[in-house]
């Protein structure tokens, strides 16, 4: 006889159909406004979206509530209660979307995830790129000063061309990420190519070089067979270290710029000027626990015009600073220190690139908790076995079970 324990976990397959449809819709929706079309979809679309997945993250945490990592718990319960904070004191709701996507991804399939992203994002991405380039869509066009040199930057269909580039990035790390070792040499060499024409028309100098710096030390991986060649303690660096490191080098740059210091307006060239744009932030806003509930960002890009008071805060640690506070900024540290720590654990070294990478990429880029983007908190929950195509009972610390199910 069946016990009730056994069906109720049987229904876990259920509450997760119910959550990746959610997911899908909920990508879909946001992915899309990332772009040129005109899209209306009515408010109690997105509550309706955002209770199913609420309900799937309650029931599958009931569900496996023994195997809830203690650490992850209190992190994901005080990004949830700061998510609450800002939707009622403020009407903002990124925070506790990110929150409620990552609880309901708890034992849920990576690999499913994944592919719904890719699918979705390829779909949307071409589709935008089509249209813009036919005039369906307007293809948003900037004009930027390299030094003497005057480049046309084109958004194909996005609403800026950075945030093109920064889809694509995203995208080939789902997708190398799903991959694995199972990734080719032609897999590589097609992305090198997407990256080069990509980049010749959204000219996202920081991107670009993210992207390149991820293939290169991919194309190592492939070469050298995936060796685990680097120390434990730079692996610890990697998954613990990097992310407040990179965050205290951007602030402390940012705290320090002059415009009287000839070597910061260098540098501040280089990096987009986001020191000098972040500086403007440091005076206007401080650094509080929860944020400034003031926090804007004037001027804007949408049009294709950017005005003279156009002040966007791209980097993520600087923004949430701003916009978040140093609590939450604090507890995405954790949860990503978390992840690195549990892709260790799993021998997944190959994936701690892709942490490393957009760690530092976030010194210049904002979608961290942007779920459109950047799917990699979801590592923390989500059952990262299917990318390793092993079942999720063998015991992680055998290496030679795992080699013997992934080679």
């Amino acid at each position: 006889m069946t016990s009730y324990k056994e069906v109720f976990k049987e229904r876990g397959s259920l509450s997760e159909a119910l959550y990746l449809a959610a997911f899908a819709c909920y990508i879909s929706f946001f992915y899309l406004q990332s772009t040129t079309f005109t899209m209306d979809v009515p408010g109690l679309i997105y509550s309706l979206v955002r209770a199913v997945i609420a309900g799937c993250a309650i029931y599958r945490l009931i569900l496996w509530r023994s195997d809830i990592n203690a650490f992850a718990a209190v992190a994901l319960s005080v990004m949830t209660g700061l998510g609450i904070f800002f939707l009622i004191s403020r009407g903002d709701i990124m925070v506790l979307d990110a929150a409620l996507i990552m609880a309901g991804a708890y034992k849920v399939s990576f690999k499913r995830i994944g592919m719904i992203y890719v699918f979705v994002g390829v779909t949307v991405s071409l589709l935008a790129l089509v249209c813009s380039r036919t005039g369906v869509i307007p293809d948003y066009t900037f004009m930027t000063n390299y030094g003497e040199n005057e480049r046309v930057r084109h958004s194909l269909g996005i609403i800026y061309p950075t945030d093109c580039f920064a889809h694509v990035f995203y995208l080939a790390i789902a997708y190398f990420l799903l991959r694995w070792k199972r990734v080719t040499y032609r897999e590589i060499a097609a992305f090198a190519v997407i990256f080069v024409v990509l980049y010749h028309f959204t000219s996202a100098r920081v991107d670009f070089a993210c992207a390149v710096l991820m293939l290169v030390i991919i194309l190592i991986c492939r070469i050298t067979g995936f060796k685990d060649v680097v120390p434990d303690g730079l692996k610890k660096i990697f998954a613990v270290v990097l992310m407040p490191l990179c965050a205290a080098g951007i602030v402390i740059l940012t705290y320090l710029y002059s415009v009287n210091r000839g070597i910061m307006l260098r540098l501040d060239s280089i990096l987009s000027y986001r020191l000098s744009l972040g500086k403007t932030g440091m005076d206007l806003y401080g650094f509080k626990l929860l944020g400034s509930a003031s926090f804007a960002e004037n001027g804007n890009a949408n049009g294709g015009v950017r005005d003279y008071q156009y002040v966007f805060y791209d980097s993520a640690y600087i923004k949430y600073l701003f916009k978040y506070g140093i609590i939450l900024l604090l507890v995405l540290f954790v949860i990503y220190a978390l992840i690195g720590l549990r892709l260790k654990s799993s021998r997944m070294y190959y994936a701690m690139v892709f942490i490393s990478v957009i760690t530092i990429s976030f010194v210049i880029e904002h979608h961290m908790l942007e779920l459109s983007y950047n799917i990699t908190l979801l590592l923390l929950t989500a059952d990262i076995s299917t990318i390793l195509q092993m079942p999720s009972y063998i015991n992680i610390n055998n290496k030679n079970d795992i080699m013997a199910k992934t080679t």
